[in-house]
């Protein structure tokens, strides 16, 4: 009875308190030997006491498993600080403080599906920008109010193949674009989308997206209007430095025509009263069925070096519906440096120049920073980010802009400078 009462003491110490208490291997080695010559453990037991000792040991060096609930979430966001000012002809020059957070989920629901949903700052009145002023306005006259928070996107996604990807419900835009003049990058289309590629050879892949966007639901009418893109292209690697990708997008509008100005339009408002789509009695005259081209060739350490990115990219976009002046816009661009932004002394300067005819794009698509987002103005943007550490850079934003056309009171020429502090996760 003794032997065995000392036996089972002795396993709940060498198991339990002993690997708190003995810090080295060494040690519980000597312990179990003196027990061994006391004939108080035999060889055996000794052996089987390493042998556990050795297996709670590994236990303890491995890693608590997530469950797969939380293995199968990513999450991500970021958060940006602005500081603009802007100056229009005939206007006062207005600087202010503006912030943008957005947070999203997404989840993996099994192998072929998965689901996605992001909040952020803005307002549901201006669908183009998620940046809120900070600060209290002379409409509100309260300091420190809280902002709003919105639905950004929440969408779900199947992919039964490799090559096909379908999306459902509010999500980034799935269609290329190397810039952000024809489409703002904060716009989230509604309806559903479908991706296709196809690897072609070792050089280049095929690509085929599709857009349908639900602009406006009225259920007291059948004419509803609505966007849809089809948009093919190619991926080109034409040698280990030089790369091509180019699209041809075709856009249909349904009951664009006729139908009243949407409200985040700023056609016909001050300071851009000459500019924006045109208007009849407050209805859009023309429907904006269009063709669209757009290319980038990219460089990997171009002048043998210098940079360690460069790329020129190009859009030329019209309007087929039958308009006489107007129907075209294009833009033009370069920009090397670090292809992307995501650490310490990386940077990137681009300089891009852009023209909008008055009826080449509805406006409420366009990018929201150049000339207030609208069309009949052409712009010269340039921009330059340097990393400040990992993640988190610093944006220079400059835009000169006017009106293409002279409304009696010159061409209301318009400046914006952006500077961003940005921080991702």
């Amino acid at each position: 009875m003794r032997a065995t009462f000392v036996f089972s003491w002795l396993l709940i110490s060498l198991l339990v308190i002993a690997p708190a208490a003995i810090a080295a291997e060494s040690d519980a080695d000597r312990l179990l030997e003196l027990l061994v010559q006391k004939k108080i453990l035999t060889q055996s037991d000794a052996t089987a006491f390493r042998a556990d000792l050795a297996i709670k040991k590994q236990d303890e060096k491995q890693p608590l498993a997530a469950p797969d609930w939380v293995q199968n979430i990513k999450l991500k966001g970021d958060v940006r600080t602005r500081y603009e000012w802007d100056k229009n002809k005939g206007q006062h020059d207005n600087s202010r403080a503006r912030i943008r957070a957005r947070i999203g989920l997404e989840a993996k629901v099994n192998n072929k599906l998965k689901a996605g949903i992001g909040i952020a700052t803005g307002k549901t009145s201006d669908p183009r920008s998620r940046d809120i002023t900070l600060g209290n306005s002379s409409s509100t006259n309260t300091p420190g109010s809280g902002k709003d928070i919105i639905l950004d996107y929440a969408y779900g996604q199947y992919t039964p193949v490799k090559w096909l990807t379908l999306t459902a419900g509010k999500f980034q835009n799935n269609l290329w674009q190397p810039l952000d003049v024809f489409w703002d990058n904060d716009l989230t289309p509604e309806g559903f989308g479908i991706n296709l590629s196809h690897k072609l050879n070792s050089k280049v892949d095929l690509f085929v997206n599709d857009l349908f966007f639900i602009l406006k639901n009225d259920s007291r009418t059948d004419n509803q209007p609505f966007l849809e893109a089809l948009q093919p292209g190619l991926n080109w690697a034409v040698n280990d430095n030089v790369g091509l990708k180019s699209a041809f997008t075709y856009y249909l509008f349904k009951s664009v025509k006729g139908a009243q100005k949407f409200s985040d339009s700023k056609s016909g408002t001050a300071p851009y009263a000459s500019s924006g789509n045109t208007l009849v009695g407050g209805r859009y005259k023309y429907n904006y069925n269009s063709v669209q081209g757009t290319s980038e060739l990219t460089f990997k350490k171009p002048f043998r070096g210098l940079f360690p990115y460069a790329s020129i990219f190009g859009d030329y976009i019209y309007n087929v519906s039958n308009i006489s002046t107007g129907a075209g816009g294009y833009d033009l661009g370069l920009k090397f440096g670090t292809e992307k932004i995501s650490d310490w002394k990386q940077w990137q300067a681009k300089l891009v120049y852009s023209k909008l005819g008055r009826d080449s794009r509805l406006d409420i698509l366009t990018d929201n920073n150049r000339y207030g987002g609208n069309t009949n103005s052409k712009a010269i943007e340039a921009i330059f980010e340097v990393g400040v550490g990992k993640n988190t850079s610093v944006v220079f934003d400059y835009y000169d802009s006017k009106s293409l056309i002279d409304n009696g009171l010159g061409y209301s020429p318009e400046q914006v400078f952006q500077v961003d502090w940005n921080l991702r996760f």
